[in-house]
């Protein structure tokens, strides 16, 4: 009887220190990456742009952007952003003449990202930078360059935590101004894009 009283005594000592214990989760890792830091995320964007000018060329193109995005689950967030894209069009004209155009702007930008539902995010921006170009029109051809920025917003849709695609409207202008061109282009761009967080 005595060693069931001194088993049962130890066993229920036990139980309450086991009790008592708390459990605590693991803390993050030096290093590691929580969803309230800053995260990388690459992105690709086909973009068709509408020239403003009817004599313009319309152009089309791929943009590859670099973005540090607030992943948060807040619902402004924000996302930094610079890219690099080349664009080509060209246009025949009615008295014969043809003009091929090439442009390869450089941007740095911001975009604030509105959460409206868990899986869709408004989001508007504004990018500015250089664009380089080359224009061709028969034996004639000028390379030039100058500012560029553009505005826009659109809608992002998350397909999951890293990946989501979006769709959107910016309206662009580039001042060329370099060499024998000095020539303002507007452009109505439309987006569509797949950004992965790695």
């Amino acid at each position: 009887m005595k060693k069931i009283l001194s088993l049962v005594t130890m066993l229920g000592m036990l139980s309450g220190v086991a009790a008592a214990a708390p459990y605590v989760l693991p803390s993050n890792q030096p290093g590691a990456l929580t969803p309230y830091d800053v995260q990388p995320v690459y992105s690709v964007e086909g973009l068709y742009a509408i020239a403003d000018d009817s004599d313009d060329p319309n152009t089309a193109g791929v943009r590859v952007n670099l973005n540090l995005y607030n992943n948060a689950a807040d619902t402004v967030r924000h996302q930094f952003k610079m890219g690099v894209a080349g664009m080509w069009g060209s246009e025949d004209y009615d008295y014969g003449a043809d003009l091929d155009i090439c442009m390869v702007p450089v941007t740095a930008g911001y975009e604030m990202n509105i959460e409206l539902t868990d899986s869709t995010l408004l989001y508007l921006g504004a990018r500015a930078g250089y664009a380089w170009g080359r224009l061709e029109s028969g034996p004639i051809a000028e390379t030039t360059g100058g500012f560029t920025f553009s505005v826009g917003g659109g809608f992002k849709f998350m397909c999951s935590d890293a990946v989501y695609v979006n769709v959107g409207y910016e309206f662009g202008r580039t001042y060329f101004d370099k060499g024998d061109i000095d020539y303002i282009m507007g452009q109505h761009i439309i987006s569509v894009g797949v950004g992965c967080q790695f």
